[in-house]
């Protein structure tokens, strides 16, 4: 008789995810909406390339439509970066391994590791454990994520700890060619006047270029503003969860590191950390959820030591200060 498949850990995932490659790649719920999202920039990146951009590049060079055929490539690949990445899923602990009873609703206070700062945590009841400082169970793909920022319905995808900064690179790239093809499509039309067209025959003859500059300009103004938001975000060391819950002034805010400049390399250059959750694991050979609480365990105790060093030093120092007044 055959052996049974073996069963990967992908196959009895509880969330909300859709896995492709036999769990290798990690997409959100509905992954169609990064496709519709691709082609929302490729077909007027088409118009623009085909009936736009030969017109300018004539008068301003072959950088044109360099610049054309290559910007589109580059937002719809960072679009899929960010749709197809692990965004910083969390296991899953049984209640045993987190300590038994219910802790539902509960907090506690925790160390900032940056910033040396207290933040609160609340408890996951669906995943078992204390949320580490800045995660969030995401209601929508029903996982804890780690640096959750939010989801994105034009993504598919929710956007954490491993695929922010692909979001923000798609996001910041769009914004760019938006403005590119908004300027090229304008500069088409003056060159239909300047070749002796009349305004209504230049505007007659441009119908593809108004098209294409008007779809640029709506996706510059959505784009950008979100791109100025992000831009906000990074600089304070927030996310968009933690903007819109707790609104942090710069002072009270315990992940701002008092520097504009370092909080955007936290975001920026820090190592992106590989995944959790081995989802193309077999279910046998995983361990990702006994690493994690072992990973919890380490925190805790440590957090435990280092208050209880605290503790130490004031009464020291409060035995100091008596001894000299005595």
């Amino acid at each position: 008789m055959a052996s049974p498949s073996p069963t990967y850990v992908h196959e009895r995932w509880p969330g909300n995810e859709t896995f492709f490659c036999n769990g290798a790649v990690v997409a959100g719920p509905r992954p169609r909406a990064a496709f519709a999202t691709a082609a929302l920039i490729t077909l007027p990146a088409v118009a623009h390339n085909v009936w736009v951009a030969p017109l300018v590049r004539a008068r301003y060079g072959l950088w044109i439509a360099v610049i054309s055929a290559l910007a589109p490539v580059f937002c719809v690949y960072w679009l899929f970066r960010t749709a197809f990445t692990d965004p910083g899923i969390l296991p899953r602990l049984k209640r045993a391994v987190a300590g038994g009873e219910s802790h539902r609703g509960k907090t506690k206070d925790v160390t900032v590791a940056s910033t040396g700062r207290l933040a609160r945590v609340r408890w996951n009841d669906t995943c078992g454990y204390y949320q580490p400082p800045r995660a969030h169970h995401c209601s929508v793909t029903n996982d804890c994520i780690e640096r959750f920022d939010h989801h994105c319905p034009w993504t598919g995808a929710t956007i954490g700890l491993r695929n922010y900064r692909a979001f923000l690179t798609f996001v910041t790239s769009s914004t760019c060619y938006a403005a590119f093809a908004t300027t090229t499509s304008a500069l088409h039309i003056h060159e239909r006047v300047r070749q002796g067209h009349g305004i209504g025959q230049a505007m007659e003859r441009s119908g593809v270029a108004i098209t294409v500059f008007l779809i640029a300009v709506f996706g510059f103004a959505f784009v950008g503003a979100l791109s100025c938001f992000h831009a906000y975000l990074v600089s304070t060391n927030q996310t968009t969860y933690e903007s819109f819950r707790d609104a942090y002034s710069w002072s009270a805010n315990p992940y701002n590191t008092g520097s504009v400049f370092r909080n955007c390399i936290e975001v920026w250059c820090a190592r992106i950390p590989p995944p959790k959750v081995r989802f193309n694991a077999r279910v046998e050979d995983d361990t990702s959820a006994e690493d994690f609480a072992r990973d919890i365990a380490r925190r805790d105790a440590e957090a435990e030591a280092e208050a209880e060093a605290k503790v130490k030093a004031e009464r020291k120092d409060g035995e100091f200060e008596l001894a000299e007044i005595v």
